[in-house]
């Protein structure tokens, strides 16, 4: 009898055990400000840069570029200026400490898109107060010579700005963006094993968009990428906003459209998490966007001068107004094709900018968080993960 007690004493906790091992996991995401940039070469005030190039490379995070409005709001006259400044940081006792400022980029650059590779940081298009670029260029840190290695990299077939890139397998992937005329459906990919064969022009995605997010990931049976989100400027002025995602199949080369997000999202931030899950961090839902994009197509086509200057009034206000973009960290699970809020940013959430995974941990590096205005912040999300 004795026996049989313990059989089913045993049994009934292996499946305690198993129940809990399957219980949805708990998710809590904490945040900090990790470091603040200092100012500008030549600048007093610390105001921060959208569109900045970010990412690691032997043990030190580099924030480079990006542009920002140091004089006056656009909307008050202010002109965007780009920079080629260079902040190196590293980890120490869990903090982040500023070592190098005052190296610069090749050139001025701005909303370029970017990714980390085994071998440096690789930064593909942009613009700047020329226009947009096609360069593509590997930053690469000596730590011991205290130098920066700017190596150009095979140019983009095309000039893009505001683009998204990621990296797998050695290679690098480069969908959507802005050229001169519209937003962009070319997708392209970069052997990094082969950068004398140049850029690989791959299937187009799904439709033209610019400000969107692309994740790559190796799920159970394949490596995948996601195209998550973004928008498209028409030719009315008004854009279009995406809640769509789309999954490409690595080895057979073909786009399928997966679970949407929970609603529309562009210039948002995302990254590979962990086996068959991604992270996006914030993003624009376009409420304000699309209604400034509406008020100026109206001012554009309104004669009279004070129903005119009514609209111009109208529209700053919206501006100045703005109320930030949004604060929610979404988590997607490939295996089970699922999306769900597990976090909320406590700071103002910066967008146009590029997360960077270092470590156990997570870092958003300044960005914009509101119309015309940047952060100098570097953000940092720890993930917490329990019954897993």
């Amino acid at each position: 009898m004795k026996r049989y007690y313990y059989i089913i004493c045993m049994l009934t906790m292996l499946i305690a055990d198993t129940i809990i091992a399957q219980s949805p996991a708990e998710w809590s995401v904490q945040f900090n400000i990790a470091a603040t940039l200092p100012p500008a070469a030549g600048k007093q005030m610390t105001l921060g840069f959208a569109g900045a190039v970010s990412g690691v490379h032997q043990n030190h995070l580099l924030v480079a570029g990006g542009a920002n409005f140091p004089e006056a709001l656009p909307w008050k006259g202010g002109k965007k200026i780009y920079y080629a400044g260079v902040y190196l940081y590293k980890q120490e006792k869990g903090e982040l400490k500023l070592v190098q400022q005052g190296i610069t980029l090749p050139e001025s650059i701005a909303y370029a898109a970017v990714c980390t590779t085994s071998d440096g940081i690789v930064y593909m298009g942009g613009e700047n107060e020329k226009g947009i670029s096609n360069k593509v260029w590997m930053l690469k840190w000596n730590q011991y010579k205290q130098e920066l290695a700017c190596i150009a990299y095979p140019p983009l077939p095309i000039a893009l700005t505001n683009a998204a890139a990621t990296y797998i397998n050695n290679r690098i992937f480069v969908a959507g963006g802005e050229t001169n005329e519209a937003a962009s459906a070319q997708f392209f990919e970069l052997d990094l094993n082969n950068l004398s064969a140049g850029w690989k022009i791959l299937p187009a995605i799904p439709h033209a968009v610019s400000h969107t997010v692309l994740v790559g990931l190796t799920t159970e049976t394949k490596p995948v990428l996601y195209l998550i989100g973004g928008r498209k400027k028409n030719t009315n002025g008004i854009s279009s906003l995406y809640h769509q995602v789309y999954e490409y199949d690595l080895h057979k080369k073909i786009w399928k459209e997966k679970a949407p997000l929970p609603y529309a999202l562009s210039a948002g931030t995302g990254v590979w998490y962990n086996l068959d899950q991604l992270m996006v961090f914030g993003g624009d839902q376009g409420t304000v966007f699309s209604q400034v994009e509406k008020m100026l197509a109206a001012i554009a086509i309104e004669t009279n001068p004070e129903k005119k200057q009514v609209l111009i009034n109208q529209k700053n206000q919206l501006q100045e107004t703005h109320p930030g973009f949004s604060n929610e960290v979404l988590l997607y699970h490939a295996n089970s094709n699922k999306w769900q809020v597990i976090s909320t940013i406590p700071f103002a959430t910066p967008v146009t900018t590029n997360i960077v995974k270092w470590n156990d941990a997570i870092y958003i590096p300044s960005g914009e968080i509101k119309a015309g205005v940047r952060s100098p912040h570097i953000l940092k999300a720890t993930i917490i993960l329990k019954n897993q």
